[in-house]
């Protein structure tokens, strides 16, 4: 059940308008005639291509959108080794190779590489664009605004093809709401087939093609990439980042795709081991200066070198473990000798470590029948912020900030609503919602019961027969 509304406009404001002069509201015309409203809507025809794709495109799904959780790319002297193969990769000729696919399981680092690559690539002007699908996102977690984004980010760095993508969306004002097939066709190939040569090779860095939330379409969009690169029809490289699904690998692997795709598996290994700790005794030495500097003691060595290799072993590989345990220690509300004792407290044998780490996040969360519910909310309603979550649930205003507030670990706040405009509540990583929806691995935090999903719908009808306007839900 959504809580949005299209726009209506509003009837006091027409009840003011007089004369007989046309008077344009948003995309629509009202002419007052002997007292009677007509209203017609009309179409900006004098729309530039640029204007029309920036109506269509998700901002939030960029590389460098003020989105991106806190610290999405590689801690300084990590991954060093497969950024410097990405680089190489770059400058290589479209046919090596042009489709270069990273994998690896949930955690282990592919989306922090992407953005590190990305910014890269744009320092030296050869980003042609970047898309960071997240699933459940009301802008990120499809395909519909893919292929706008990316062939407005192109027109804007690379002039020499700008032109020509303009003039086709100019041309075809409504490409964007056509197939995946005729978008590629309209905004790349036609585009790329008049243009001149570039200055440098354009590079598209996707990531997180297994949260697109439509299975099929991450099926066709390899295929039409495949296509399109194998017959030369666009010059371009184009990194995909994804878990190793097996409809991904059964696309990307084949060999009759060998000669178009690069296939890198990110694993657990010393390598990773190594980059994981250098995180670690980086971020532990900030945090051990940050809350000495407050009057907070300890030891001069903590968390010590041993501490460190317990907690590597943990990670397995994976930096969502470490980075999860570094937000969580570094809270402002507690001592960090505490908060890491209670996770080196954690199983040391257990076999699922960050489903552990979870739990236990979770668990110091008072009131877990609200937790529960307002997680319910954030993960299956993801248009809401803290207060109409509040609204919705009918709790007290601000409960489910204060609820919230000990899992910025886990999760990112966005600001308490100024002048109509909200953010969403962030979940900093989608393996947090698989353990939530999981009733093996979240147990008691399971949020997918029927229960809740009636409870919830029960709640949103509540709210909105009660008179609240869906203005509230803006």
């Amino acid at each position: 059940m959504s809580l949005y509304q299209p726009h209506q406009p509003d009837s006091a404001l027409l009840s003011r308008i007089g004369g007989n002069d046309p008077v344009h509201i948003e995309n629509s015309t009202f002419n007052s005639i002997a007292g009677n409203m007509n209203v017609s809507h009309t179409t900006n025809v004098g729309e530039s291509g640029m204007e029309i794709l920036r109506k269509e495109l998700c901002v939030d799904a960029m590389h460098d959108s003020a989105v991106r959780p806190p610290d999405p790319s590689c801690h300084p002297g990590t991954r060093a080794a497969i950024l410097e193969r990405l680089d190489e990769w770059s400058f290589e000729q479209p046919e090596d190779s042009a489709i270069f696919w990273l994998h690896g399981c949930a955690g282990i680092g592919k989306s922090a590489i992407a953005q590190q690559f990305a910014a890269s690539c744009q320092g030296r002007g050869q980003l042609g664009g970047s898309f960071f699908w997240k699933r459940g996102d009301a802008g990120r977690g499809h395909w519909r605004s893919l292929l706008p984004t990316l062939a407005y980010q192109l027109a804007a760095a690379f002039p020499g093809i700008g032109r020509l993508i303009q003039e086709v969306v100019e041309t075809d004002r409504l490409v964007a709401s056509k197939s995946m097939r005729h978008q590629v066709e309209k905004l790349f190939v036609l585009p790329f087939r008049e243009a001149p040569k570039l200055k440098s090779r354009p590079i598209w860095v996707l990531d997180g093609l297994d949260e697109c939330e439509d299975r099929a379409a991450q099926t066709m969009l390899l295929r039409s990439l495949i296509d399109v690169v194998r017959a030369k029809h666009i010059p371009i490289h184009i990194l995909i980042c994804s878990r190793s699904e097996s409809h991904i690998c059964e696309i990307l692997e084949a060999s009759e795709n060998s000669d178009i795709c690069r296939d890198f598996p990110i694993r657990a290994g010393l390598s990773a081991d190594a980059d994981i700790s250098r995180y670690l005794t980086d971020e532990f030495t900030r945090i051990h200066r940050a809350h000495t500097r407050r009057g907070i003691t300890l030891d001069d060595d903590w968390p010590g070198k041993a501490t460190i290799r317990k907690l590597v072993v943990r990670s397995s590989g994976t930096f969502i473990y470490a980075s999860t345990i570094v937000r969580y220690v570094d809270d402002d509300y507690s001592h960090p000798a505490d908060r890491l004792d209670a996770v080196l407290s954690l199983d040391p044998c257990s076999t699922t470590p960050l489903d552990d780490l979870y739990t236990q996040i979770l668990s110091v969360i008072p009131n877990r029948a609200i937790l529960v519910r307002v997680l319910h909310a954030i993960v299956y309603e993801i248009y809401l912020d803290p207060e109409q979550i509040d609204i919705v649930l009918q709790l007290r205003r601000g409960t489910s900030r204060i609820t919230l507030r000990g899992l910025h670990s886990l999760l990112q706040l966005p600001p308490v609503r100024i002048l109509g405009f909200h953010g969403t509540v962030e979940l900093l990583h989608a393996s947090f919602r698989d353990f939530l929806v999981d009733p093996q691995r979240s147990l008691d935090f399971f949020i997918s019961g029927e229960e809740l999903r009636i409870a919830l719908v029960h709640s949103m009808a509540g709210a909105l027969e009660s008179g609240l306007r869906p203005f509230d839900f803006r």
